[in-house]
């Protein structure tokens, strides 16, 4: 249990510390001092400094997919459940990043190691976006217009589409808009036809 809090205490200080010197510029004695901890306990936890970096952005990413899951499994309709739970994930994962003066270093570190943990993360998330759909297609809430390829594809398709306007975006409160928009027409394609 110590050893759980203090990862956690070390995570947080390196959090702080990367978004306002950057990765390459904060050392690990910097981390050290900042979690209250000797630099020997440290490396006890996490053997260097890329380890760290990759298990903070695990851990940021795991609380963003708990995050989106607890949106969709709210009682609000589906369109909104699916816009919240994408908004959420990207407020707590992708936000950060695109807010630090340092967001470009973060983004060439997850081209490196990070992406497959990068890409598995992303995955789980559609997935639960898709097993929502899925849930509303049984109910009959929803319904795709013929043909398509599935619940999975479509949110695919989503996700490609919201990561397209992330360069795009002056800034967060647009690329939140944006998220808005494009959920909107994503979801109005869904809406079953009423009978005649």
């Amino acid at each position: 249990m110590e050893h759980d809090v203090r990862r956690e205490t070390v995570l947080e200080a390196a959090a702080t510390l990367f978004a306002q010197y950057g990765f390459r510029r904060t050392s690990l004695s910097e981390i050290a001092e900042a979690a209250g901890i000797s630099r020997p306990t440290l490396y006890h936890l996490f053997d260097n400094k890329e380890v760290l970096f990759r298990q903070l952005a695990n851990q940021r990413q795991n609380q963003a997919i708990e995050q989106a899951m607890a949106e969709l499994a709210d009682t609000a309709p589906l369109a909104e459940r699916i816009t919240r739970a994408i908004l959420a994930y990207e407020r707590i994962y992708y936000e950060p990043v695109a807010d630090s003066p340092h967001g470009a270093e973060f983004m060439d570190l997850n081209q490196g190691a990070a992406m497959d943990d990068m890409i598995a993360g992303r995955n789980r998330l559609i997935g639960q976006l898709a097993g929502s759909l899925d849930v509303a297609l049984v109910r009959g809430e929803i319904a795709f217009a013929a043909p398509h390829g599935g619940s999975r594809d479509f949110v695919e398709l989503l996700i490609l589409s919201i990561n397209g306007m992330k360069k795009a975006s002056g800034s967060i409160s647009e690329f939140r808009q944006k998220i808005r928009d494009t959920c909107a027409i994503f979801m109005a394609s869904l809406t079953p036809r009423t009978a005649s």
